[in-house]
């Protein structure tokens, strides 16, 4: 009898000490997700769009021919100055390059090529909306950007060449809404969608050198669609 009783002593005692260790086990690979007072983030983004296109209809001109691309590096830095909500900086690195072969109001044949390059600055808010345990968390970033650039095109045509020099200030202030889903507690996969909001921007052309000529062109829009298109994906390092 106190052999039996030793033995099932001996087999609570194993039970009860396995499961400690079961629960204990699966206590240190909870995850905490969150993102609260003190924590940095690190990341860099890239988007690109771009568009081919043959004999298109294009309201102002007939397309013949036309190859397109636009793409954007961003790094991007924060330091969570409350719980869930971020301070951040990012700089960006824009280019883009078109080859295109139209008709113009004349039924005239034009080849026109464009290169440009941009630098952006955007200091940023960043909310974050953590949904279940904060694997996945919703994004609402709110930024003020600052965009200097450049480009030239030539416009070649059957009896003459164009030069279309350009330096351009673009000014934005919106929102850029995303997700962060994270593969652990510190590397994360972001990706944001184009920005609703306000934007100006003033371009200086200069053609074929004249600068006495030279065109000042000021633009303002406001837009509360999000531009799905222009998407961003990028990957993150949270400490």
């Amino acid at each position: 009898m106190t052999k039996k009783l030793q033995l099932a002593c001996s087999l609570i005692l194993i039970l009860c000490t396995t499961r400690a260790y079961c629960q204990d086990s699966i206590n240190l690979e909870v995850i905490d997700y969150k993102i609260n007072k003190g924590r940095f983030y690190s990341s860099l983004n890239f988007s690109l769009d771009q568009r081919n296109a043959e004999n298109e209809n294009q309201l102002i001109r007939q397309v013949i021919d036309q190859n397109k691309y636009d793409y954007t590096i961003t790094a991007n830095a924060g330091f969570a100055i409350k719980n869930n909500l971020t301070l951040g900086f990012s700089a960006g690195y824009g280019r883009a390059k078109e080859v295109i072969t139209f008709l113009d109001q004349d039924d005239m044949e034009v080849q026109s090529n464009l290169l440009e390059q941009s630098f952006s600055f955007l200091p940023n808010l960043r909310q974050y909306i953590p949904i279940g345990e904060g694997r996945l968390q919703i994004i609402v970033q709110t930024q003020l950007g600052f965009t200097f650039g450049e480009s030239l095109q030539r416009d070649f045509m059957m009896n003459d060449v164009n030069k279309i020099e350009t330096d351009f200030i673009d000014f934005q202030l919106g929102i850029n809404p995303g997700v962060v889903l994270f593969f652990n507690r510190n590397w994360a996969l972001e990706t944001t969608v184009g920005v609703a909001g306000f934007s100006a921007r003033l371009d200086e052309k200069t053609v074929n050198n004249d600068v006495d000529a030279q065109e000042k062109v000021q633009t303002t829009n406001i837009d509360l669609k999000l531009n799905l298109l222009e998407l961003s994906l990028g990957v993150a390092y949270y400490f």
